[in-house]
């Protein structure tokens, strides 16, 4: 019994504990303060400013200020400013300074600190906010006296924000010699103001149609359809275009200035510089946070691309209020643009322009080094564009034509690879010297045009262009451009040798330059049999070069063995050489001076490109593309020379479809006045480097 009582008692003390405390605290509580209950209200007011939830923003301010601005417009105002801005990471800290109570007109009212990231840095600023306490549907709380001090202190009421971007000035692309290869001009919009245009005379309609070659059916079709517009833009013209003054005199038309990307050297640089454009959505998207804007132009191919970041800068801005009229009273935040920086290449301008021009009407490639030093001075592309079509805005006309013409003028020859026919020889004769296949004094005798291993080849020959009747030695072999004596050296040399050794040379390797060129190959997965290692001995088969490459394997016979390292941009550090001693000195020699032979031989393949004066050391080839024997295929034709005695300049070229015009020797005289131009006449430009 005595034992129920004391837990009786115990369970008593307990729960009379238990409300005891209850009622102590809510004793201590009490009913909610005023003041407490406005800091609740503003502290929900600035999560959804911090959000950007203005629609619920709207809904806690006073009738009062309800009554001042409606719900729309309250919500376009913070929307349109706070999108032009690009504000971001919002926070709103109220600054309590002692207990919250109401005044005697019975507001309360309390500072608060503002801080948010912008387009051009972070604003932050110290407000006043006023709270009154009323009732709104059937609720009575704290409710926000707004005015146009909540966007920023010293804005009142009609003032707006304007936000400006302050764009970078894109850097310039240069050549060796500081020649202007991207640069920027003046250019004029031709615009149509439709209620002016619609009012205008048919005459006046029909010469804006005769001077800008647009159909008048089409100008009026592009009014009706942007008629909302008070500008829209039909053309635009160069600053000096004698056009410009009779369409600014005609009714209906208005002009606007604007500075724009320019490509002075034009359908000769194209593929190398590129061209800028406005950006895609899937590129925005990936750009965006690095600052860029939808509307802004990009560069979308060539070095315009790869070089973007350095080229472009990065944009300033400028946040400012301004009076209803315009007039700006308050600057809010500005940044400076940085100007992006140039890019000087080793391109010589004039070089190319001369090579552009050597493969004018022609679909082919050429590649222009310096032996000695590596640097490149052309990469040429035929046929080619006009990049600044791209900038100013190019018709849809103009668009098809560039697109379905056959000959591909978007198409970077100088960056894929071609099969390079006999060009290809010099390197099979330093492969079978270095590992004695073959050896200068050795003669071949074949009868014929025609030439197979064995039976086991089938119907399957090699054919070459001329029997001389004689032997045949190396000298000969390069002299005539015997593919026999070549597919016999590569079956000697042996498909493990031949293909080590070709990789040595930079076969199945990127050509170390800033600039995505094609890998050349020596066979695309494999090499099949004897037949396609015979074959690749001339350069057929499935070995492909791009212009580029096979003119630094021909450095090597410059350099005593040693491939030049290429360099496209100034003042990147580099190595002298790319491959160092891939042949040997004495063999590259020897290879050097049957390629003089080439040239100056009287049956020599290149004798149709001597120049008087100047002694060339070269190898011309015709590559044959054709799916299977005994069809008549396409031909390229190629040229790789350099001049022996000072290697200045040395030039590979490839003209294609040349069958039936002469083969490689449609070359002849345009690798002639190329090294004439240059080298005689004093084209070339030394480095500034």
């Amino acid at each position: 019994m005595k034992k129920a009582w004391i837990i009786f008692w115990s369970v008593f003390v307990v729960v009379l504990g238990g409300f005891g405390f209850l009622f102590w605290d809510m004793w201590k509580e009490g009913p909610m303060s005023e003041g407490e209950k406005a800091k609740t209200a503003f502290s929900a007011y600035a999560t959804k400013w911090k959000n950007q939830e203005f629609e619920g923003m709207y809904e806690q301010l006073s009738l009062e200020t309800k009554a001042s601005m409606t719900k729309e417009a309250f919500i376009s105002r913070y929307r349109k400013i706070y999108e032009g801005i690009e504000a971001q990471n919002i926070s709103v800290e109220p600054l309590y300074n002692g207990e919250v109570t109401p005044g005697e007109d019975g507001k309360i009212s309390f500072h608060y600190r503002l801080q948010m990231g912008t387009f051009v840095d972070p604003i932050s600023f110290t407000g006043k906010a006023t709270l009154v306490n009323e009732t709104q549907n059937d609720k009575k709380d704290w409710y926000i006296n707004w005015n146009p001090t909540f966007l920023f202190p010293d804005m009142q009421e009609g003032d707006k924000v304007r936000a400006s971007t302050l764009p970078p000035k894109r850097g310039e692309i240069l050549d060796r010699a500081g020649r202007r290869l991207a640069t920027s001009r003046v250019v004029v919009d031709i615009g149509i103001h439709p209620g002016e245009w619609n009012e205008s005379s048919q005459a006046g309609k029909n010469q804006v149609s005769k001077l800008l070659q647009i159909p008048t059916a089409d100008l009026t079709s592009i009014v009706s359809a942007n008629a909302a517009k008070s500008f829209i833009r039909i053309a635009t013209l160069s600053e000096d275009d004698q056009r410009i003054q009779t369409l600014g005199a005609t009714k209906g038309i208005k002009l606007q200035k604007k500075q724009v990307r320019y490509y002075p050297y034009k359908e000769a640089m194209a593929h190398l510089i590129g061209y800028m454009g406005v950006m895609t959505a899937e590129e925005y998207e990936k750009r965006k946070e690095q600052g860029y804007h939808s509307s802004d132009m990009i560069g979308k191919t060539g070095l315009e691309q790869l070089y973007e970041e350095q080229l472009r800068g990065s944009a300033g801005g400028r946040i400012a209020i301004t009076t209803a009229n315009g007039t700006e009273k308050k600057v809010l935040a500005v940044r400076s643009a940085k100007d992006g920086e140039p890019l000087t290449l080793t391109i010589d301008a004039e070089v190319q322009k001369t090579i552009f021009n050597e493969l004018a009407q022609e679909a082919g490639t050429a590649a222009a080094i310096s032996p000695k030093t590596g640097e490149i001075l052309a990469l040429a592309s035929s046929p080619s564009f006009d990049p600044n079509s791209f900038v100013t805005g190019m018709s849809s006309k103009e668009w098809k034509q560039i697109n379905e013409n056959l000959q591909k003028p978007l198409l970077n020859r100088f960056a894929r690879g071609f099969a390079p026919g006999s060009t290809f020889k010099p390197i099979t004769a330093a492969i079978g010297l270095e590992t004695e296949a073959i050896s200068p004094q050795d003669t071949m005798s074949v009868k014929g045009l025609h030439w197979q291993k064995d039976a086991s080849w089938g119907n399957y020959e090699i054919t070459r262009v001329s029997d001389y009747g004689a032997p045949v030695d190396l000298r000969k072999a390069l002299v005539y451009s015997d593919n026999i004596y070549f597919a016999r050296a590569a079956l000697a040399i042996g498909e493990e040798q031949f293909v080590q050794k070709g990789q040595l040379l930079g076969f199945n390797e990127a050509i170390p330059i800033p600039f995505p060129i094609d890998k050349s190959k020596l066979y695309n997965t494999e090499m099949k049999n004897e037949i396609q290692l015979a074959d690749s001995g001339y350069g057929q088969g499935e070995v492909t070069m791009t212009p580029l490459h096979l003119a630094l394997v021909y450095s090597a016979f410059v350099n005593d063995g040693s491939m030049v390292y290429p360099s496209l941009v100034q003042g990147e550090k580099k190595e002298q050489y790319w491959k160092s001693d891939v042949i040997p000195a004495d063999v590259a020699e020897a290879v050097k001076q049957n390629l003089l032979s080439v040239m100056e031989d009287p049956k020599g393949t290149g004798r149709g490109a001597r120049v008087t004066g100047i002694r060339l050391a070269g190898k011309t080839g015709t590559a044959e593309l054709k799916q299977k024997k005994g069809e008549l295929g396409k031909e390229n034709g190629w040229y790789a020379a350099f001049d022996a005695d000072h290697s200045r300049l040395l030039v590979t070229m490839m003209i294609e479809d040349v069958r039936g015009r002469g083969g490689s020797h449609v070359l002849d005289a345009r690798i002639k006045r190329i090294f004439s131009k240059v080298l005689k006449e004093g084209e070339l430009v030394h480095s500034a480097s």
